[in-house]
């Protein structure tokens, strides 16, 4: 059965979900076309478990090897909450076509739980395993975790047989079982002091260095040092202080590394007294971390060398992807780790409860609101308001009369989300930024639709803005926001009598513009 054409088309499209008619034909587009199974996969996901498991269990009967196999990760997709497809996924360890037993086996072992580990491990204990099962047996074994799945796992020969590859999943089956075997609760210690000052370096956004450095000393912080999207910070007391700068993405103590950065002298690195007692001071609970690259990437091989090496030199680390309290980061020159808290209460942004497309980022937002300071009680407007990220953040900050208007309701509806979680009352309107007539203002902060919820011409939509400006501040009002444009609204707002008191290029990932802080 070919699917029509408009299914494909569906496929294509972000957070298609099918209906029930459209299932059967997904399913065989699943066994006809090996290309299209991640897309399948995905579509398959969100529809009915139920009805995904009948149709696939049909499909099953009968298929070719190569297609059978194929359908085996959907059907283990929908097991999760059907039962059908988890019966079907079972009896898959007995079926006479070993592709889809193979498949199975891994399904399974994604899948968990006390009946996919005892079906896997009476499989492994079958003595006419082909390779290739074996192989795909232990790293199954290895998902499930579980004392019987360990005990098989250590009673591999040590050599595996004489099969490397076997081997090597062995060993990184038993890695994972005994890192997910400790569930006990873990997260960063954040009022507990250094045993000396350190030096930490809080990132920002590109632009944004000044900003995060006054906050940090309003804070009671030393700054040490600026240099691109970061702030050295001395760091001699807790950490909350510095976790809690709103303009902050993140912050980490710089480990030097002895070489390039390998599995070994990552490794010895973590493995240093002073490290592992620097991160056993600061978590509660056991130490977990997983390894990351400031250029990205994921490095699996590297990841799971230096995880095996780590466990080896201090068994006190544990290496936990999925439960991290510490993300070591090897940085971009591959000479130094960056040591991040992960795990930790943060309530900056606790108002953030609604969301738009292109909303602003809080820590815009709330750079934004730093750089406009705070009069108590002043009319503050946001013309394009979207999410109502700029009016939280002023309002964080004091008193104050809030308005916004946005062109998109949806955008209403978000922003009087967050400023309701937030504790704050505003004005919201429907209308548009160069039509609506707010109150004499003090303030009107701003990041205008710059992304999808723009269509048209952004440059010249904020120059019409900008003209109108002038009219609506009263004396010594000011402007701040942020500009693709600075030389045309610039020249704008110049001539309508305000004079630049801030500026700042930053990067807003894919394209630059400017914060500016204009005063009438």
């Amino acid at each position: 059965m070919s699917p029509p054409r408009d299914l494909r088309a569906s496929l294509a499209q972000a957070g298609y979900t099918p209906g029930r008619r459209d299932v059967a034909p997904l399913v065989a587009l699943l066994v006809d076309d090996p290309d299209a199974g991640p897309a399948v996969r995905r579509a398959l996901a969100r529809a009915d478990a139920s009805v995904v498991a009948a149709a696939i269990v049909s499909a099953l009967d009968g298929a070719a090897e190569a297609s059978a196999a194929r359908l085996v990760p959907a059907l283990g997709d929908a097991a999760a909450t059907a039962t059908a497809a988890r019966v079907a996924l079972l009896a898959g360890l007995d079926d006479a076509r070993p592709r889809l037993r193979r498949a199975a086996v891994t399904a399974l072992g994604k899948l968990g739980g006390d009946e996919a580990r005892a079906a896997l491990c009476a499989y492994w204990d079958r003595p006419d395993l082909p390779a290739d099962h074996r192989r795909a047996a232990a790293e199954a074994l290895g998902k499930v975790g579980g004392d019987q799945a360990a005990l098989r796992l250590a009673a591999t020969p040590a050599d595996g047989g004489g099969d490397a590859e076997l081997v090597r999943r062995r060993d990184r089956a038993i890695l994972i079982a005994l890192r997910d075997a400790d569930d006990a609760p873990s997260e960063v210690a954040l009022d507990v002091a250094p045993a000396t000052p350190m030096v930490m370096v809080a990132r920002c956004r590109a632009g944004l260095e000044t900003v995060l450095a006054g906050e940090l000393h309003d804070a009671g912080l030393a700054v040490d040092r600026l240099g691109p999207g970061l702030v050295g910070v001395i760091l001699a007391g807790p950490l909350a202080p510095l976790l809690a700068a709103r303009t902050l993405l993140t912050a980490g103590v710089v480990v030097e590394l002895d070489r390039d950065a390998d599995a070994d002298a990552i490794a010895q690195a973590l493995a240093r007294p002073e490290v592992q007692g620097l991160l056993t001071a600061w978590t509660r609970g056991p130490v977990r971390w997983r390894l990351d690259f400031e250029r990205g990437g994921h490095r699996r091989a590297l990841v799971w060398a230096a995880a095996a090496r780590t466990r080896a030199l201090a068994p006190a680390l544990r290496n936990q992807p999925r439960a991290t309290t510490w993300d070591v980061v090897v940085t971009a020159d591959q000479r130094h780790l960056e040591l991040r808290p992960h795990r930790f209460t943060d309530t900056r942004f606790a108002w953030r409860v609604a969301d738009v497309p292109a909303a602003s980022h809080p820590t815009i937002a709330a750079a934004l609101a730093r750089v406009a300071g705070a009069h108590a009680g002043e009319q503050v407007w946001d013309p394009f308001c979207g999410s109502g990220a700029e009016l939280c953040e002023r309002g964080q900050l004091g008193a104050a009369q809030l308005h916004g208007t946005d062109r998109d309701q949806r955008a209403l509806v978000a922003a009087r989300a967050n400023l309701d979680a937030a504790g704050l009352d505003a004005t919201l309107v429907c209308g548009d930024a160069l039509e609506h007539v707010p109150p004499p203002l003090d303030l009107i902060i701003t990041n205008p639709p710059l992304g999808r919820r723009l269509r048209g011409d952004a440059a010249a939509l904020l120059e019409r803005f900008a003209a109108r400006v002038p009219g609506l501040l009263a004396r010594h009002g000011r402007l701040v926001w942020i500009t693709p444009a600075h030389e045309r609204t610039g020249a704008v707002l110049r001539r309508g009598g305000l004079g630049l008191r801030f500026a700042r290029d930053l990067d807003l990932g894919g394209y630059e513009a400017r914060l500016e802080r204009w005063q009438r």
